[in-house]
C-alpha cells in the first residue's frame, strides 16, 4: 500500500500535517481532477480478502468497513482483514453473502442458504433462516425488516416473526428480487428481475414506464430523486414521472448506484467499467485506466471521502491527492522537465528535454522550436526579459531569445559564450543579462559579451544557478561553491565547512534581506548576511534526503525543497531554529507518487527547477512531467476526529468476550488490549495514546503500536481509555473505553489481613514474652559463664604470674624472682642497717654429667641439688636458680660467718647425697661463693663478689665455701 507520509528517524513533519485532511475532505471529491487523475489502491485475495468478488460495501457506526464476498463478511480496520464464515460465531449457514446494510444499531448481513445475522459491538446475533438466498435486507423506519430473496420473493419481519410474505401470487412481475429501498414516504421500492416496482399498505405496484428487465441497482438522490439502474441504462423517478438519463450514452447494465457527499454521480455497470457523471461529463475508468475488472458490483464512500468500487476482480479505492501532474498526454512538449518558469502573464512555462511549453488558464500548449538544424532544442534554463520577452538556455544550442513566440536571437560560442550548455538566465534591472554555462559565467550588454571564471574569482565555471537577492546582490550557484557578484566584484562563498557541501543547486532569498537559503548537496545551508556566517540543515538534524535542488516558499511559511527522490516541506522557522542551535531535529512532510506525482524524481542543476506562482501553487520539473501543488488548498481543511475501537481482549494469551465492564479472575496475568483506529488512507501512521486510569499517572504514547500490555495488575477497578489520531492531527474525542475490574484472592482481602495482622500481633506478642523470659534466664547464664571466665582467667593470670616468677624445672624462683628480692631487701637495707649476705652455687663438674649420662639425666641432677638446697638453708632465706647448674641465695639479716655455716650445711648435704636413683655410682658436690654486703657496695657488687669467691673455690679443687675478700680480687 502506498503511503501518504513518510517518517524519518521518529520525526516527521510539520504540524500542518492537515495536508492529510486534503483525503479525509469528502469535499474534494467534487470533481476537482479528473476520474482517471485519482489515485488508486488496490486489494485482493493476495492482500488479505477470501474473493475477489465485492458483492457489497458497507461502514458501520464505529468506522469499520465491511465487504461483501462468497467466502465470507469481512471487516477491515484499515491495516488487515477480518474474515468471518458461516459457523457458531457468525450464525449464517453458507460463507456466501450478498448484502450488507447498516441500521442505527449495527450491520445486517444476508445472503447463502437464506443467511441472516445482524452485528452489533463486536457480537453477532444470527435470525432465523430464510428459504432462499437474500440478495438484500432493508430495515424500515418502522422497525420491520424486509428480505429481498433469490427466487422466493420479498419477505417482512417483526423482530424474528415472519409478517408479510410478496411473490408473484402477490403482484411481483419476479421472485427473484435485488434491491430494495424506502423513500420519504415510507414506500418500498424492489427492483426485480423482471422490473421495478412498489409496495405501499401490503400492495405491490408494478413500473411500466421503464423497460420490465432486470433492475439492481436503486438509490435516492439529493433531489429525492428515485435513481434506478437497470439492464438497459439508468432512469430517474421524480414526482411519480420516470424519464431515461443521459440516454444513449449509458445504454448498458448499470448495477450500482452511488451519489457522493458533493453531487457527483457514480454508477457500476456490468461490463463496461465505472461511470462518473460530472463537471467534467460523463467520464469511465474501466480495466485499461487500472480497474481491477469490467464488472462493478458496489459502491460506497467512507466518512474520509474516499471512493471504494467492488468489482469481480478485487477492491480498488479513488481518492484524490495534492499533486497533479502534467504530462506529454496532456500535450506537454517532453516529459523530462528540466525547468519551469512563472511569467508575469499568469502562465508557466515549462522546459523539457524535447522542447518549450506554454500552460495558460489550464491550456497546455507546445511552442514550436525549430533550429536551423532542424533539430528541437533540448531546454535546460529559463528566465523573462520583457512582458513578451523569453530567454531560454539549450543544452546545445547556446541560448535563445525569443519575443512574441518567435525566436529572435541566439547566443553561441561564435557569439562568445564560453560554452553552448546554458544552465541559468539572470536579466537584471539594468537590461543586462547574465548567463550561466557549463563553462564559465558571461555577462550580456548590448549585445557584448564579457566572460567570467576562476581565474575572476569564481569558485568554478560549471555554473548551476543565479539568482538576485534583495539587495541586487547576485548569488551563482557553481559546482564546488557558491559566489557574491556585487558592483561587478565577485565574492566567492565556499560551502565546504558545512558537511563538506559543495553544490550549490538553487537559492532562496528571504523578503528580509537578512538570509539567503542555498539548496546543495549536504541539505540546507542558510548564509546570514550581517555576519557571513553559514549554518546547514541536513541529515544530521533529521532530513532525510541530503541532495536538494531548489527551495521555493510559499504563502504558509514553509519552505518545498525538490530532490531526486520526491518533495520535503519544511517550516521555515523551523529550518531558522535548527541553523541557530535552538532545535535539535527538524520535522518535514515528504511527497511522492503516492501523493499524485507522475514521477518523485524532482530534476535540478539547471534553473529554475522549481517556482511559485502568483497564485501560490508551488511548479516543480520532474522526470515525468511538470507536478504543481498548491499549499493553501492543503493547509485550508480540518483536522479529523478519527474513531478509534477496542478489538480485543486476553488475559494470558486467552482472548475473553468484550464487554464495557470486565471482570478477571484472581490472579489474571498478562492482560493484553488489541485497539485499531479505524482510518483509511495511512493506517499505518496512525498513531495512539492509552490511559489505564487507577494505574498510569498520564497518557502513555504508544506510536503506532496497536497493542496495551499490563503485567499482573493488583486487585481494583481500573479503565482503559485510548484515543488515536494521524500524524500532527489532534488526538480524536472519539476514544474507546473498557471499565476492567480485578478480583482478589482471599488472602488479598483486606478483612484476611486485618486477621492476619491480629494473630500476627498475638503471635508477637506471646514470642515477645517468651524472649524476654529466654533474654532474661540467659543473662544469668551469661553472668554465671562471665563469673567463671573471670575466675579461670585470675587464676590463669596468677598461673602465669607464677610462671614468669618460678623455675619450671626446679620450682625454685627464678632469675627475675631472685632480682626483685634482692630490690625489695636492698630497699630496706637503705632504710635499717642490717648485714645480707649472698651465696652463689655451683654444681661440681656438671658438663661430665651432660655429656655421658646425657641431658636429661642432668636435668634431674639440677632438680635433686634444688631440692637439697632449699631443705638446707632457712626459712628467711631466698633461693633462686640462676641459671644452668648455678643457684643462689640471699640471706637476709646474714653476716658472713653465719652464711658460712649454712653454705656448709647445703655442701655437705649435696655431697652425701644418693643419687643412685639418677645413675648408678654418682656422685656429686658443689662449690660456694659467699659475699656481704658492704659500704659502697651495691646489688651488682654483691653479685660479682660472690661470683668471685664462687670462682676461687673452683680454683682451690672444688667442693668447698669460700668466702669473698679483697684477696680474692688479688688472686
Amino acid at each position: 500500500m502506498n503511503t501518504y507520509f513518510c517518517l524519518q528517524r521518529g520525526k516527521v513533519i510539520s504540524a500542518i500535517l492537515c495536508v492529510l485532511s486534503l483525503f479525509l475532505s469528502s469535499s474534494l471529491l467534487a470533481a476537482s481532477v479528473p476520474l482517471t487523475d485519482y489515485y488508486q489502491d488496490h486489494w485482493n485475495t493476495r492482500d488479505g480478502l477470501p474473493h475477489n468478488s465485492i458483492n457489497d460495501i458497507a461502514q458501520t457506526a464505529q468506522g469499520y468497513l465491511w465487504f461483501a464476498t462468497w467466502e465470507g463478511v469481512v471487516r477491515y480496520n484499515g491495516r488487515q482483514f477480518r474474515v468471518f464464515t458461516r459457523g457458531d460465531e457468525s450464525g449464517l449457514p453458507d460463507s456466501g453473502i450478498r448484502g450488507l446494510t447498516r441500521d442505527d444499531q449495527g450491520l445486517w448481513v444476508v445472503g447463502a442458504r437464506g443467511g441472516i445475522s445482524h452485528y452489533q459491538h463486536q457480537a453477532w446475533s444470527p435470525q432465523p433462516d430464510a428459504d432462499a438466498m437474500v440478495n438484500h435486507a432493508l430495515p424500515t423506519r418502522d422497525g420491520r425488516l424486509w428480505l429481498a430473496t433469490q427466487n422466493d420473493g420479498i419477505y417482512v419481519r417483526d423482530g424474528k416473526k415472519t409478517v408479510a410474505h410478496f411473490s408473484i401470487e402477490q403482484g411481483l412481475p419476479s421472485p427473484d428480487v435485488y434491491h430494495l429501498i424506502e423513500d420519504k414516504a415510507g414506500r418500498v421500492w424492489a427492483g426485480t428481475a423482471k422490473g421495478l416496482v412498489s409496495i405501499t399498505n401490503n400492495k405491490v405496484h408494478l413500473i411500466n414506464d421503464i423497460p420490465l428487465v432486470a433492475t439492481e441497482a436503486l438509490f435516492i438522490d439529493d433531489r429525492n430523486r428515485l435513481l434506478i439502474g437497470s439492464e438497459q441504462g439508468l432512469f430517474a423517478m421524480e414526482e411519480g414521472k420516470v424519464r431515461s438519463l443521459y440516454g444513449e450514452q449509458i445504454q448498458q447494465a448499470v448495477i450500482s448506484i452511488l451519489q457522493d457527499k458533493s453531487g457527483d454521480l457514480w454508477l457500476g455497470t456490468a461490463d463496461r467499467g465505472l461511470v462518473r457523471i460530472s463537471q467534467f461529463g460523463i467520464e469511465r475508468l474501466e480495466v485499461k485506466h487500472g480497474l481491477p475488472e469490467q464488472r462493478v458490483m458496489s459502491l460506497f464512500e467512507d466518512t474520509e471521502g474516499s471512493m471504494w468500487v467492488g468489482t469481480n476482480g478485487g477492491l480498488m479505492r479513488l481518492r484524490e491527492v495534492p499533486f497533479t501532474s502534467v504530462t506529454e498526454q496532456d500535450g506537454l512538449a517532453g516529459n523530462y522537465v528540466r525547468t519551469v518558469l512563472a511569467h508575469s502573464d499568469g502562465s508557466v512555462w515549462v522546459g523539457s528535454s524535447t522542447g518549450l511549453t506554454q500552460i495558460k488558464n489550464g491550456h497546455v500548449q507546445p511552442l514550436e522550436l525549430t533550429m536551423p538544424d532542424g533539430t528541437v532544442p533540448s531546454i535546460l534554463s529559463l528566465a523573462q526579459g520583457g512582458p513578451n520577452e523569453l530567454w531560454v538556455g539549450t543544452f546545445t544550442h547556446g541560448l535563445l531569445q525569443i519575443k512574441h513566440g518567435k525566436l529572435v536571437a541566439r547566443y553561441q560560442r561564435a557569439q562568445g559564450l564560453p560554452s553552448n550548455e546554458v544552465r541559468a538566465i539572470l536579466p537584471t534591472q539594468a537590461g543586462s543579462i547574465w548567463i550561466g554555462t557549463a563553462n564559465g559565467l558571461s555577462q550580456l550588454n548590448n549585445n557584448t559579451l564579457v566572460n567570467y571564471s576562476t581565474q575572476d574569482g569564481l569558485p568554478g565555471n560549471f555554473i548551476m544557478n543565479l539568482h538576485l537577492g534583495v539587495k541586487g546582490d547576485i548569488w551563482v550557484g557553481t559546482g564546488v561553491g557558491a559566489a557574491i557578484i556585487h558592483q561587478q566584484k565577485i565574492t566567492p562563498v565556499y560551502l565546504n565547512s558545512q558537511e563538506n557541501a559543495e553544490y550549490a543547486f538553487g537559492f532562496y532569498a528571504e523578503p528580509n534581506g537578512k538570509y539567503m537559503w542555498l539548496a546543495t548537496d549536504r541539505g540546507l545551508v542558510r548564509y546570514r548576511y550581517a555576519d557571513k556566517s553559514l549554518a546547514v540543515v541536513g541529515l544530521k538534524h533529521g532530513l532525510s534526503i541530503e541532495k536538494v535542488f531548489q527551495p521555493v516558499a510559499d504563502q504558509l511559511g514553509n519552505l518545498w525543497l525538490t530532490t531526486n527522490r520526491g518533495i520535503m516541506r519544511i517550516r521555515l522557522a523551523d529550518a531558522h531554529n535548527v541553523a541557530d542551535g535552538k532545535q535539535a531535529l527538524i520535522e518535514f512532510e515528504h511527497f511522492d507518487e503516492s501523493d499524485g506525482m507522475a514521477s518523485s524524481q524532482a530534476n535540478g542543476g539547471s534553473g529554475p527547477s522549481a517556482v511559485a506562482t502568483a497564485d501560490g501553487k508551488i511548479w516543480i520539473a520532474t522526470a515525468l512531467g511538470v507536478a504543481q501543488v498548491q499549499p493553501k488548498r492543503l493547509a485550508a481543511f480540518a483536522n479529523q476526529n478519527l474513531p478509534v475501537v477496542l478489538e480485543t481482549v486476553s488475559v494470558a494469551g486467552k482472548p475473553l468476550s468484550l464487554a464495557s465492564n470486565m471482570v478477571l479472575e484472581p490472579g489474571s496475568g498478562r492482560l493484553q488490549l488489541h485497539y485499531a483506529g479505524l482510518g483509511f488512507v495511512i493506517p499505518e501512521r496512525i498513531k495512539y495514546r492509552t490511559l489505564l486510569e487507577g494505574f498510569d499517572q498520564e497518557w502513555v504514547m504508544r506510536d503506532h503500536q496497536g497493542v496495551a500490555e499490563y503485567t499482573n495488575l493488583p486487585p481494583g477497578q481500573y479503565r482503559f481509555r485510548v484515543a488515536a489520531a494521524y500524524p500532527y492531527d489532534d488526538w480524536s474525542q472519539q476514544e474507546a473505553s473498557v471499565s476492567v475490574k480485578v478480583l482478589p484472592f482471599i488472602w488479598q482481602l483486606p478483612l484476611f489481613w486485618g486477621v492476619i495482622v491480629t494473630l500476627v500481633l498475638v503471635v508477637f506478642w506471646l514470642v515477645l514474652r517468651w524472649r524476654i523470659q529466654f533474654f532474661e534466664y540467659h543473662n544469668q547464664e551469661l553472668s554465671r559463664q562471665v563469673a567463671d571466665k573471670t575466675s579461670k582467667l585470675q587464676q590463669q593470670a596468677q598461673d602465669f604470674e607464677l610462671q614468669a616468677r618460678e623455675d619450671q624445672l626446679t620450682g625454685l624462683p627464678n632469675r627475675r624472682a631472685f632480682d626483685e628480692a634482692l630490690a625489695m631487701i636492698m630497699a630496706r637495707l637503705a632504710r635499717q642497717s642490717a648485714p645480707l649476705s649472698m651465696m652463689v652455687i655451683d654444681i661440681d663438674h656438671f658438663k661430665q654429667v651432660n655429656d655421658t649420662l646425657s641431658h636429661a639425666v642432668g636435668d634431674k641432677v639440677i632438680q635433686v641439688v634444688a631440692g637439697v638446697i632449699q631443705e638446707q638453708i632457712r626459712n628467711v632465706d631466698h633461693p633462686a636458680r640462676w641459671g644452668g647448674e648455678e643457684f643462689t641465695v640471699l640471706l637476709p639479716d646474714t653476716d658472713t660467718d653465719t652464711a658460712y655455716q649454712v653454705a656448709e650445711r647445703v655442701r655437705l648435704a649435696v655431697a652425701a647425697h644418693d643419687y643412685s636413683e639418677i645413675a648408678p655410682q654418682l656422685r656429686l658436690t658443689i662449690s660456694i661463693g659467699i659475699a656481704q654486703i658492704a659500704n659502697n657496695v651495691d646489688e651488682h657488687q654483691l653479685l660479682i663478689q660472690a661470683d668471685k669467691a664462687l670462682y676461687q673455690a673452683k680454683r682451690q679443687g672444688r667442693n668447698q665455701v669460700v668466702v669473698y675478700s679483697a684477696a680474692n680480687d688479688k688472686a
